[in-house]
């Protein structure tokens, strides 16, 4: 423990001196800046990564996700400054530069009559010339709609397409990253953290894809400013909503306050959703609405059939943001998402009774955003959130007796996450050669387990740790050729009694104009982790708990290095290779004692390796990408406490989710104007299994007192020894133009599974017959859909 501080401390040190060395190079007085924001002149949308240069002189930047831009670095002078983005028309700016000059310049870009996935490449190009961050990937709006889908399009699905990222099964969109479990992935929707972002046990995520704006994924060496997971981070912004065009009160006095700009709608064979958007005071608002209507056409069968229904189940899902700008420099946002999940069903209806079943869970989150922008040096966003994850699980068993009448006997169990967090992050545009960004998250967490069985309370947890971060970075240019990126993040976390220290290091040289070397490292924590079985077939909700305080935090290092190409004609590719040891992870003890509060849980370690290949085509009438990827994970952990880790006590595995081999294929042809087909096809390697070798006799299970010994168990092989037949589906898309009765919309026709390949779910033994036989379970079928797309 004392040689880790002492290690902490010199990288602490090491930092500091770098960045007092560092501030030698802050600008001189001298020179001046120009900054602002670059918006859609139809919509009022932020435009991300567009291009901006000083014409002739050789200095520019690219806008942020907000679209705010910052030049510096400008001598006293007369200039053009040249805003340009493929698909708008370029804006000339005479600007004249005073001594130590700050000039603010807001523009507004005019659409040109261009394709959608040339706007995409020019962005990524500014990206690719611009971030530092290795293992990032955008994927934009227009490609979560293009890539064929299980009923209707789905982020966390096409996020599952890239190499590195796979899911357990077609049952989950869960996302398991680089050889972490679903709950090491930190999933952010403005600022506010999701905890599990699933409808329907996970087929779904509950990101409505018409309300995206732009995701960033980082599959691993992300930045100081996220801390808490240990695999990656999803950060979705959402539209801001139609700031410019009102129709609905135009010409009246409402429409200073609010104005209604466009509907969009769809309908599909799983549900309906409405996206809504339009003017508001100094800003814009949107809301995305989404609603299943299997029970609503579970009621009119049992309606047809005049019986009664027997189950219900739904979900739904809301979204809602308004943006006003105070003024110039200072901006409110408001962002709140729902989404619930209902079960219920009744068992067992018959004049002696009936079993109930009834189960709600979901996600909400509230997050207030402050952008304060006082002059182009500093741009600080402040974030106020609250998320709270709730599943309640009601269980009654009612029974009607001749003799004893009616009696009820009822089981309870909630479980929920309230998060409520404050995060203040500062971008400091020193100069041309250094960005610091710094800031804290105040992070107060309530947790809580409940069961009960009639009035009696079997488990009453609840527990309200503290986490607290500081971090800073500084975004280093020595050279036109390199990039360097060194921060650090520190946490206390109430419950343990020390800080966590994450240095965190990142690279980039340019080898060519096209062609980049990236690599990183970094050390992260974290403090939450879900109790869920990691050998469950189906994960439905999770259970997340505090990291206890006799455990340590979770804990890993990234090790990653990349190729990025620029391929020309839209085409880039990239390798990446990265090697991520897990020097603590943590795992339900199958051999804990109900008796004893600090057995519930094991500790081990774990590593995970892989060689990466992803080439994406971004404009023109093909468009999509190929990856492949070449895993290894394993786990150690030694469940017997005997003080070693033996692979044939089933403590050195793969974990259920490891695959060595993943070919993903997205493509999207668009064949003319009104009609475009698409195609995802996944090949990959079985997951494991643990095998069965045979069967005994076993007097578990209440057998016969004559014959105690009559049920039959399976004997087990080494655990997940074994590998289920190779993975394959293909899935395909047609989207056609319509306009019936002038109203503009598309028609969409996909099919899942088009090949009809059986992918095997889990093996089921049947030891009823002799000799004993096995059956398949399998995962999605071959399945059609239909959709329609419409828009006012």
């Amino acid at each position: 423990m004392r040689k880790e501080y002492l290690n902490n401390l010199c990288i602490y040190v090491i930092f500091l001196i770098y960045m007092v060395s560092g501030t030698q190079l802050f600008s001189r007085e001298s020179d001046g800046r120009i900054s602002g924001y670059i918006r859609d002149s139809e919509t009022g949308e932020p435009l991300m990564y567009t291009n901006t240069v000083l014409v002739g002189q050789g200095i520019g930047s690219a806008s942020n996700t907000y679209g705010y831009f910052v030049i510096s670095g400008i001598p006293a002078g007369d200039y053009t400054l040249r805003v340009s983005y493929v698909g708008y028309k370029t804006e000339d700016c005479d600007v004249s530069m005073p001594f130590g000059g700050d000039i603010r310049i807001d523009t507004e870009l005019d659409r040109e009559s261009i394709q959608g996935e040339d706007i995409i490449v020019t962005a990524e190009r500014i990206r690719f010339k611009e971030k530092v961050e290795i293992s990032r990937t955008n994927i934009s709006f227009r490609e979560v709609k293009a890539a064929p889908a299980f009923i209707e399009p789905d982020l966390f699905r096409s996020i599952q397409m890239l190499p590195g990222v796979t899911s357990q099964n077609d049952f989950s969109s869960a996302l398991i990253v680089r050889g972490g479990s679903p709950d090491e992935n930190l999933i952010l929707l403005d600022g506010a953290e999701v905890y599990n972002p699933y409808h329907i046990g996970g087929v779904f995520s509950t990101f409505n894809a018409d309300a995206i704006a732009d995701a960033e994924f980082l599959a691993g060496g992300y930045p100081v400013e996220y801390g808490g997971r240990i695999s990656s981070v999803l950060n979705i912004t959402s539209k801001e909503g139609n700031s410019i065009s009102g129709k609905l009160t135009d010409g009246t006095p409402l429409a200073k306050y609010w104005d209604l700009s466009g509907v969009k709608g769809e309908i599909s064979a799983l549900s309906s959703k409405v996206l809504m958007e339009g003017p508001l005071y100094r800003g814009s608002w949107m809301i995305s609405l989404r609603r299943t209507y299997f029970d609503q056409l579970a009621k009119l069968y049992y309606w047809i059939k005049k019986s009664d229904q027997s189950w219900k189940y739904y979900f739904w899902d809301s979204q809602i943001k308004m943006v006003s700008d105070i003024n110039k420099k200072n901006r409110l946002s408001f962002s709140t998402f729902t989404g619930r999940d209902r079960l219920a069903f009744i068992i067992d209806r018959d004049l002696s009774g009936e079993i109930n079943f009834d189960w709600d869970w979901g996600n909400s989150t509230s997050n207030l955003q402050w952008r304060y922008v006082p002059n182009s040096r500093y741009f600080s966003e402040m974030n106020l959130s609250k998320t709270v994850y709730s599943f309640d699980v009601d269980l009654s068993f009612n029974s009607v007796d001749s003799v004893a009448g009616k009696a009820s006997t009822r089981i309870l169990v909630q479980n929920s996450v309230e998060d409520i967090s404050l995060r203040e992050k500062v971008y400091c545009y020193l100069n041309s050669y250094h960005t610091l960004t710094f800031g804290i998250e105040l992070k107060r967490l309530g947790i809580s387990f409940k069961q009960m069985l009639d009035d009696v309370k079997f488990f009453d947890i609840s527990q309200s740790p503290m986490i607290s971060s500081f971090f800073v970075r500084d975004q280093w240019k020595p050279s036109a050729l390199l990039s360097l990126q060194f921060g650090i993040r520190i946490t206390k976390y109430e419950i343990h009694k020390r800080l966590y220290i994450e240095p965190r290091f990142g690279i980039k040289y340019n080898l060519t104009e096209n062609t980049v070397l990236k690599g990183s490292w970094g050390k992260f924590y974290q403090f939450l982790f879900t109790t869920n079985d990691e050998n469950q077939i189906l994960r439905i909700v999770d259970f997340w708990e505090p990291i206890p305080k006799y455990l340590k935090a979770a804990s890993n290092q990234h090790i990653i290095l990349g190729v990025e190409r620029w391929l020309g004609e839209g085409f880039t590719g990239s390798i990446e290779t990265y090697y991520k040891p897990y020097s603590y992870l943590l795992g339900n003890n199958p051999n804990n004692n109900p008796a004893i509060d600090t057995d519930d849980f094991i500790a081990g370690t774990g590593k995970a390796r892989a060689i990466e290949l992803l080439i994406r085509k971004l404009n023109g009438k093909l468009t999509g990408w190929l990856g492949y990827s070449y895993n290894y994970v394993q786990k150690r952990i030694d469940f017997n406490g005997d003080g070693k880790v033996v692979a044939s006590d089933d403590e050195v595995y793969y974990p259920n989710y490891y695959r060595p081999h993943i070919f993903n294929l997205f493509l999207n042809y668009k064949i003319n104007i009104r009609n475009r087909i698409s195609l995802t096809l996944t090949t990959s390697s079985g997951q494991p299994y643990t095998p069965v070798l045979g069967k005994v006799y076993t007097q578990s299970n209440f057998g016969d007192i004559d014959n105690p010994y009559q049920n039959l168990v399976n004997i087990y092989g080494r655990k997940n020894s074994e590998n289920y037949p190779k993975y394959i589906r293909g899935d395909i898309g047609w989207t056609r133009n319509i306009s019936p009765f002038g109203i503009t919309g598309k028609l969409k026709i996909q099919v899942i599974n088009f090949t009809n390949h059986f992918n095997v779910l889990i093996y089921n033994w049947d030891h009823s017959k002799s000799p004993s036989r096995v059956s398949a379970i399998g995962m999605f079928p071959i399945i059609p859909t239909i959709g329609v797309e419409f828009e006012l």
